[in-house]
């Protein structure tokens, strides 16, 4: 398992390095690819749970508001604008098209996919498209820093539990995760973001705040994902990545890190 999650990784970083480096269309095309597939794996475990939910329409709905987030970055009330409307058409839905069994959970269900996968993952774009206070882009630079802190803090925390794990962390939701497997993520976490801090020149206190933010999101993502697998009793929400699962088990943290990192660079460093 070890060896095939290694393999995997050694051909998706370089791919990740390029696309990021390269930015326009391939990152576009990158962002819509994961939501897509992301949306895809939420709705099978609904499906698994046995609640209906309006598939086609989420996963429509999702891809535009990426769409509009990439072309809009620095005009978000067209993106919070749309995230309002997105409710009331799939709201509408009960009305126009045809009532569904439970046209309150399916129209709650279905926007929480939007909200939780297209939303969260569309800070990705927020980030990457960031200006310093010189009007400059930074983004392209800044964004390494919730996606290497959120990996390590995963990395750490795993084998941290595997060669010293005694407490279980949450026995009822993730029963192989430990206390001292989230503190090794944690530490991780924080050694990394220092690094990075003292080279993007914001501070050392900056870092520290970032590595404790990032690996308790970072865990608290993972957690969340594991409690809807746990629901609908399903162990990998997918099987697109050898050795890793599907796309939602590889950015589960991420959904949570991602807008972390963008609004304390925003509200706090960049002010």
């Amino acid at each position: 398992m070890l060896k095939t999650r290694v393999l995997s990784a050694v051909v998706a970083i370089p791919i990740l390095i390029i696309i990021l480096k390269v930015g326009g269309i391939p990152f576009l095309l990158l962002n819509l690819l994961v939501v897509g597939l992301g949306m895809d794996e939420y709705f099978k475990l609904v499906k698994g749970k046995g609640i209906k939910a309006n598939r086609f329409l989420g996963t429509f709905i999702g891809l535009i508001l990426i769409l509009l987030t990439y072309l809009n970055s620095n005009n978000l009330s067209v993106v919070y604008g749309f995230l309002i409307l997105s409710f009331l058409v799939i709201l509408l839905k009960q009305v126009i098209i045809g009532v569904d069994d439970s046209p309150i959970l399916t129209t709650t269900i279905t926007f929480f996919g939007v909200f939780y996968i297209a939303g969260l993952f569309s800070h990705l774009i927020l980030l990457y498209n960031l200006e310093g206070n010189n009007g400059k882009g930074i983004g392209p630079l800044f964004i390494w820093l919730p996606i290497l802190a959120t990996w390590i803090t995963d990395t750490g925390a795993y084998f941290t539990g595997m060669n010293f794990g005694r407490n279980p962390l949450a026995p009822k939701i993730s029963p192989k995760k430990t206390v001292e497997g989230a503190v090794g993520g944690l530490v991780f976490s924080i050694v990394l973001t220092l690094i990075i801090s003292i080279y993007l020149g914001f501070g050392y206190l900056h870092g520290i705040v970032l590595g404790i933010l990032i690996a308790l999101f970072a865990q608290l993502g993972d957690l969340c994902e594991s409690v809807f697998k746990r629901d609908a009793n399903i162990k990998d929400s997918g099987d697109i990545i050898p050795g890793h699962g599907g796309i939602l088990d590889r950015i589960d943290s991420l959904l949570f890190t991602l807008p972390v990192v963008y609004y304390y660079l925003q509200w706090v460093v960049l002010k």
